[in-house]
């Protein structure tokens, strides 16, 4: 199988077992054989990092202190070559054979490509794992219920950013929402930021844009939640600022899924 135009940047801070679990499927289907650039930033590292990166032959970026999760992926992210970077957390095992991996990971290349795209996401949308919080939401204020009808009349806003959630949860999102949703070949969705927020899990982005455009960003935002102490981006973009950039937010059928194998301290 041929080689593609992107790298793989994995951010795991403790969660050992299930980096293992992960970077086993990675071998399995695929993954790790389309790219010969392969990071994983360690923060907090210890020898049983090094030693599963150097395994299955990736780039151990280590440091000695918790970057949280803004922190990491930066840090990640810098040491990476420009271009197309497929961003992951420890936690996020692939469920896809290796003709869909390929598929996919080459199809978002190309449409990660237009200018106006800011993330192809790549979770699964049918086995996505826990949790995902936004699909419970969606379903709270639309589904075909005259609670859900009282919701949306309460808050239109509120109900206005779930819209790109639908993508998870309903067979034909863009009949039902085609002023935000529109459908592209091969069963993937376009998506305005204006109604889907920024995720972390499972990211295929360009390299320049987030490290210019996003990080920056999500550095000036002062917030009081935190993720174990740290920004983690998602946050500090589920703001006014993300949504009126109208970026583009393509939706894969996806390949990974969350499973967490055992707790990593949080």
């Amino acid at each position: 199988m041929n080689e593609l135009p992107f790298s793989i940047g994995i951010l795991s801070w403790n969660g050992y077992d299930s980096l293992l679990n992960s970077l086993l499927t990675y071998e399995k289907n695929g993954l790790s054989k389309l790219t010969k650039y392969k990071y994983i930033c360690l923060p907090e590292y210890k020898q049983e990092g090094i030693q599963l990166a150097k395994k299955f032959s990736y780039k151990p970026i280590l440091f000695k202190k918790n970057l949280g999760i803004l922190g990491g992926f930066k840090a990640l992210a810098e040491k990476m070559p420009s271009g197309p970077i497929l961003l992951l957390e420890n936690d996020l095992p692939l469920i896809e054979d290796q003709n869909v991996t390929f598929d996919q990971i080459q199809n978002s290349i190309k449409l990660l490509s237009n200018d106006n795209v800011i993330q192809v996401r790549l979770r699964s949308r049918t086995n996505p794992g826990l949790p995902f919080v936004g699909i419970e939401k969606y379903q709270r204020y639309w589904s075909n219920n005259i609670i859900s009808y009282i919701k949306r009349i309460l808050r239109p806003s509120k109900a206005k950013r779930l819209i790109g959630t639908a993508t998870y949860v309903i067979q034909n999102p863009v009949k039902r929402h085609p002023n935000y949703i529109k459908s592209l070949s091969h069963s993937y969705f376009s998506v305005s930021s204006s109604v889907l927020n920024w995720a972390n899990l499972a990211i295929l982005v360009d390299r320049d844009k987030f490290l210019n455009i996003i990080i920056p960003k999500a550095e000036t935002v002062s917030s009081n939640k935190k993720t174990n102490g740290f920004k983690n981006i998602e946050i500090e973009l589920n703001s006014f600022w993300w949504r009126k950039q109208n970026f583009e937010i393509i939706v894969a059928p996806g390949l990974f899924t969350h499973f967490r194998v055992s707790d990593r301290g949080y």
